[in-house]
């Protein structure tokens, strides 16, 4: 010990002598908080837990989803359309075979083939003997909506079981006869819009469909319907477009262009649950781009709450997101949250919905809720809970679990979109709405929306892949030159030069020298000698 006091009194007299300091070398380090071997473990986990609820908490008698975990033996009809797509993704996930997705799919559609049907629809709710059970007012109700979401994950999963196996023939035959008696045309009988409900009991026909909202998948459907049950083009822009009125040209929020939907957006949902199956990536139509439609929405609800509602609700980075579900001040609400109806609550699957939008902001509320036991249930996260008051709504609900485990899974492999892109009913509908499945992108950058509070382009690398990728589109075929520049030192840090085809492109790369992190710069130069670049933060 008299050794090493003695040094240090040696030490202090030598630089009380005047001599300098030596030099302080500042290390620059990598962030390694979203690298994919952090990342992943935690999506699949999650991801896991949630497809559980329509897995090993479903309804035992019939295979559907209970409508909500505190709800007895309800079933929800929309909720275990979005099930039989998240068994799909079980499946290929390797958490159950396929035999056993298969099996649980087949218990689904003969449920499905017994319960109570109202002109080939659905109801909201039933009971497990199959009659329909009551929602609100609604008794002896077909229910349009719902009807559309159960046959969305149907046409799924008939592009999934195509195989000769007595399982899988079963589900498939049993598919197109619900279809072929779904009668879509009597629930427009108006001649003005599609309608929600027919009160079978009553012979009324109420609420009309007319967007933006979660109804899209209904007049894809509906328009698609073999005759004589389909609906006409008129119909759809009569009712769904309201001849135009849909379209707002030039409207901005927080530097965002949003052509459809009410101001700010809306819930969530809007952006979900329609494109569970519909690939946004591959739509436009005369007056949206409906990936560039979905990314805004996206980006317009984070920005509010890390902006306007931040203080009063404590939000931020990894606590935003505003949707329909469960919560607020005792006794708990069901509303649909959004900019303009926001009373603090922040509902999971609103930013994990969101994955293949915003999939860096959405991972950091991932691996916020991950830590965060007051946001977590039975299966998969709460419904909601509240950062202002550290309170939480532990119920789950099927049509917010679904979304949950179908888009994460869109984001990283495409399987449901995938699926049902491919369907000939599907593409009909979209070809009859007058809906390009080539949208007319321009060369650069394409899928890029720019943070407007950073001016950046925040880029995290795949979790499963281990690599950024970012997509272009070229106007012709050839050579493209990729540099990238570390802003901070600037310094050139990668370099590749790549053969891109015409059309859509996506440009995979990674690097030591890249420091994560760190403000980057992207410049590409295409075939025809034009160059662009992408202001960007690579995580």
């Amino acid at each position: 010990m008299k050794g090493v006091i003695l040094f240090i009194l040696i030490t202090i007299t030598f630089w009380a002598c005047g001599k300098e300091p030596l030099p302080t070398t500042v290390v620059e380090k990598n962030d390694e908080t979203y690298a994919p071997s952090k990342v992943q473990p935690v999506l699949e986990e999650w991801q896991h837990k949630t497809f559980n609820y329509f897995y090993e908490g479903a309804s035992p008698e019939t295979g559907m989803a209970l409508e909500g975990n505190d709800r007895g033996p309800v079933v929800t009809t929309g909720g275990s359309g979005f099930g039989i797509m998240s068994v799909v993704v079980g499946s290929e996930r390797g958490w159950i075979t396929r035999q056993q997705a298969a099996e649980r799919t087949q218990k689904i559609v003969r449920f499905l083939g017994k319960a109570e049907r109202f002109k080939g629809m659905w109801s909201h709710w039933y009971n497990p003997d199959g009659t329909a059970s009551p929602f609100g007012n609604q008794v002896k109700t077909g229910d349009v909506i719902e009807s559309a979401f159960m046959m969305a994950g149907l046409l799924s999963a008939s592009e999934y079981y195509t195989s000769s196996s007595a399982v899988e023939t079963e589900i498939r035959d049993s598919i197109q006869s619900f279809w072929n008696a779904m009668d879509w045309r009597f629930y427009a009988r108006s001649g003005k819009a599609l309608q929600w409900l027919w009160f079978s009991q009553e012979d009324r026909l109420d609420l009309d469909i007319k967007g933006w909202n979660e109804g899209w998948i209904a007049y894809i459907l509906a328009l698609a319907a073999p005759e004589p049950h389909n609906i006409s083009e008129e119909i759809y822009k009569q009712g769904w477009q309201s001849n135009g009125t849909i379209f707002h040209p030039n409207r901005f929020f927080y530097g965002y262009n949003l052509p459809l939907g009410e101001n700010k957006g809306g819930p969530m949902f809007f952006a979900h649950y329609s494109f569970l199956g519909l690939n946004p990536r591959m739509l436009e139509d005369q007056y949206a781009n409906y990936w560039n439609q979905n990314v805004a929405h996206t980006l317009i609800n984070r920005q509010y709450c890390l902006t306007e509602a931040s203080t009063a609700w404590k939000y931020d980075e990894r606590n935003w997101g505003l949707t329909a579900c469960y919560g607020g001040k005792p006794p708990w609400n069901y509303t649909a949250r959004s900019p303009l109806n926001d009373d603090g609550v922040i509902a999971p699957t609103a930013a994990l919905s969101s994955y293949p939008y915003t999939p860096f902001y959405s991972t950091q509320v991932l691996l916020n809720l991950a830590s965060l036991p007051l946001a977590q249930g039975t299966y998969g996260f709460a419904d909601s809970y509240c950062p202002g008051t550290a309170t939480s709504e532990k119920k789950h609900l099927a049509i917010d679990q679904g979304p949950i485990v179908v888009m994460i899974e869109n984001y990283r492999s495409g399987l449901i979109w995938n699926l049902m892109m491919k369907n000939e009913q599907v593409k009909l509908g979209l070809i009859r709405a007058g809906v390009k499945d080539k949208p007319a992108y321009k060369q650069g950058f394409h899928r890029t929306t720019i943070n407007t509070i950073t001016n950046e382009y925040d880029l995290m690398r795949h979790p499963d892949r281990q690599l950024f990728e970012l997509g272009y589109f070229l106007e012709s075929a050839g050579n493209v030159k990729f540099t990238i520049t570390n802003k901070v030192q600037n310094k050139v840090v990668f370099e590749k030069t790549v053969a891109g085809n015409a059309g859509e492109n996506v440009f995979e790369f990674d690097s030591p020298d890249i420091m994560k992190g760190k403000q980057h710069s992207i410049r590409m130069i295409t075939p025809d000698n034009k160059e662009y670049n992408l202001l960007t933060r690579l995580r």
